[in-house]
């Protein structure tokens, strides 16, 4: 253990990120004294570290009983998140990505299910009406799954969940199972999608926490909770701050294209831009914060779907995507929010980079029944075109 008199040079880890506490060097805090990693509890590409651990986590301890009750669990899946997203000025590792990921959809399900079991412990069984508390002593049951938690924290536990909390907590659920047999595939494989997604949850997570379960808790069951809060606390800081940082370096880059920029279905940032043919005939609409790119079809597709959350396999309401009636192209998206005025919707085609005026009559198809936006006197949409249209 080290001393107020250890003589270490801590110089090449004393900067704005983290150095040793005045009053106990073998802890690290930054500049709003909140817990940070220290050398050794993260992996530096090249350098070999002593095994180090913080004392104030008493499961760190060499030869510590494994023991981890749900909220002790979860809290340490949510610090392995924050220990693996910190990694300095460079981009974590693709191994950082995966258990962040994992640990993070993890950490989340523990903590949510922790606080409707406070409720009672039968409601996080599938069914509660044939759970068995012999089942839930030896961890065989079958619990339920995320979307079905939040509808029973909503409903029986009162626990205000809003629906932007919701999608993340689920989107994370999906991609999660898709991580673990597949691997790190699609915004799952980009470092700055998954910092800016886990900044959202873990910033939601922390409020759930502090409002909804911990006050709960026993007095000494909170005060070892409050010393994982503050490595966490510190940990989302970090990231924040990662993310705020880069944002500010794209503003002044993004301010031309505001009226073609619109929210990345990938890392939730108003920063996909989506380029004019007349500019780049081969460019692919981008985001400028994660550097995911589409083709104009998909772009418009997954927009519609995944932000304003549309099913692109029904016929039923507003379609997800649908042609042009100025290119022809299917990739207009009706009720897209631009950077230029994110509170009034418009037709916005991904191809065309530009505002569709709403003044352009709606018709039902006569096949489907869809409105759709008629061209070269066609009797219905482009999703029917396999129809004869001279019998109609």
């Amino acid at each position: 253990m080290t001393t107020e008199e250890d003589t270490t040079d801590y110089g090449q880890w004393s900067d704005q990120n983290g150095k040793p506490s005045p009053g106990n060097p073998s802890v690290w805090v930054n500049s709003m004294g909140a817990h940070v990693a220290r050398p050794g509890a993260f992996r530096v590409p090249g350098v070999v570290h002593q095994r180090m651990y913080d004392p104030g986590r008493a499961v760190e301890h060499p030869g510590s009983e494994a023991r981890f009750p749900p909220v002790a669990n979860g809290l340490d899946y949510l610090v392995s998140v924050v220990e693996h997203l910190e990694s300095g000025t460079e981009r974590p590792s693709a191994r950082d990505l995966k258990y962040a990921v994992l640990h993070l959809a993890a950490g989340t399900e523990v903590l949510l299910k922790a606080r409707l079991q406070a409720e009672h412990w039968a409601l996080i069984f599938t069914d509660p009406g044939a759970a068995k508390l012999s089942d839930l002593q030896e961890g065989t049951l079958s619990s339920c799954g995320p979307t079905e938690t939040i509808k029973r924290l909503r409903n029986i536990a009162r626990v205000t969940i809003d629906e932007k909390d919701e999608q993340a907590v689920t989107q994370l659920a999906k991609r999660r199972n898709a991580l673990q047999h597949y691997g790190l595939v699609g915004e799952w494989a980009n470092s700055y999608a998954v910092e800016s997604k886990t900044a959202k949850v873990l910033n939601f997570l922390i409020g759930f926490l502090d409002d909804h379960l911990l006050p709960a808790l026993p007095q000494a069951e909170r005060e070892a909770a409050e010393v994982d809060m503050e490595r966490i606390r510190g940990g989302l800081l970090r990231i924040q701050g990662f993310v705020k940082e880069r944002l500010q370096s794209l503003r002044t880059t993004l301010k031309p294209y505001q009226d073609r920029t619109v929210q990345c279905f990938e890392c939730e940032q108003w920063t996909y831009v989506v380029p004019r043919p007349e500019e780049d005939s081969e460019a692919e609409p981008n985001c400028r914060f994660c550097r995911s790119n589409t083709s104009p079809a998909d772009t418009a597709l997954t927009y519609g779907s995944t932000i304003l959350g549309r099913d692109p396999w029904t016929d039923d309401g507003v379609p997800a995507s649908e042609p042009c009636p100025v290119c022809h192209r299917r990739a207009l998206v009706q009720g897209v929010l631009l950077c230029s005025a994110p509170t009034t919707p418009v037709d916005f085609c991904f191809q065309c980079a530009a505002a569709i005026p709403d003044d352009l009559p709606r018709v039902p198809c006569r096949i489907c029944g869809r409105p759709w936006l008629p061209y070269e006197d066609r009797p219905a949409c482009d999703d029917c075109l396999h129809v004869d249209y001279e019998t109609l």
